[in-house]
């Protein structure tokens, strides 16, 4: 009797541990999302804990996928303007290899849905195959993600779905573009941003000695970073391997609209344009995109599809299509 209750007790500390564990990774998320290089003794002092305590929390968080390190991205200037295709192979594996070889393709993927590949490189490239959207990216938009669960994002995104009201929409311009537009941008700012591009937090150090940069460079760099980049910070309730990762792509005149009823999603989705489609690149919850051996009383726990039929139906949509991201291959550049 004694051994089951002293059990007991240790399953409810070692749960009551995890639930505080979990509300300090949310808090070191959004301080994060703030403040991205801020200093680690703040990060503790937010927590109410030691700076070695934070900075195990900090790393537990990075480890198990629930917080991302900040990642930098460029805005879509003309000197740094890069270049999407969603394509229709009929051998995408075999493309995919071959584009790992090279040099201006910073990202590709071979996705399952509308396309077959998703590619990103720093110049107008010739692609095999049917070239379905093609053209300059805007920046992207990281959506903040709200602190409340799958199925309460779901009921939101319905009710803001159903009480929309086309005649009340004005335009945010949330999505920004600036393919006309030059940015100050020399050989040490591509540098820094290889350099800082997957890890914002990064210390100077190393790449002062690589590259013999100055201090002062680094500082005049950080400080302009929102003009020539964007950062971003995501959320991961779960860790990110709980989760399924999906492009999906949306034909809409209530753009602002659309991405703000995604952006209730509990997992941070990030947008951006390619000539006039809003693209969406979201990790959902398994059980609301797909689910194997469905019956037909199971197909109304597809909330997402569902949804987007709805948004269709409603005319707020003019399409809505997805593709499941299988795998990817990001270059440091």
């Amino acid at each position: 009797m004694f051994l089951y209750y002293f059990m007991e007790k240790e399953v409810k500390a070692l749960s009551l541990s995890l639930e505080h564990r979990k509300k300090q990774y949310r808090t070191i998320y959004e301080t994060l999302d703030r403040k991205p290089r801020i200093y680690v003794k703040d990060v503790a002092r937010r927590l109410g804990v030691d700076p070695r305590t934070a900075s195990r929390r900090m790393i537990e968080a990075y480890d198990l996928g629930i917080v991302s390190k900040s990642q930098v991205r460029k805005r879509s200037h003309a000197n740094t303007k890069e270049y999407v295709y969603f394509v229709r192979c009929e051998y995408p594996h075999g493309m995919y290899q071959e584009y790992s070889e090279r040099m201006d393709v910073i990202y590709h993927a071979v996705t399952g849905g509308f396309a077959d590949l998703w590619i990103i490189s720093k110049e107008r490239i010739d692609i095999e195959g049917d070239v379905l959207i093609e053209g300059p990216r805007s920046d992207y938009y990281t959506a903040f993600a709200p602190n409340h669960s799958w199925d309460a994002a779901i009921q939101i995104m319905n009710r803001k779905a159903e009480e929309f009201n086309p005649d009340d929409y004005s335009p945010k311009g949330i999505i920004k573009t600036h393919w006309n537009e030059i940015t100050e941008w020399d050989i040490e700012d591509e540098l820094l941003y290889r350099y800082f591009k997957y890890n914002l937090r990064k210390p100077f150090t190393p790449v002062m000695k690589e590259y013999l940069i100055s201090n002062g460079k680094i500082y005049k760099w950080l400080n302009r970073l929102s003009e020539c980049c964007t950062v971003s910070v995501r959320y991961f309730p779960e860790g990110a391997s709980a989760y399924d990762p999906y492009l999906l792509m949306f034909e809409t005149d209530y753009e602002d609209f659309i991405i703000d009823l995604f952006s209730e999603l509990p997992t941070s989705s990030f947008f951006f344009k390619v000539a006039d489609k809003l693209f969406m690149y979201a990790n959902v919850d398994r059980y609301s995109l797909r689910r194997m051996g469905l019956n037909m009383s199971d197909v109304s726990q597809l909330h997402i599809p569902l949804l987007v039929d709805d948004l269709l139906k409603k005319g707020i949509l003019r399409r809505g299509v997805d593709s499941l991201v299988k795998y990817s291959c990001s270059k440091d550049f």
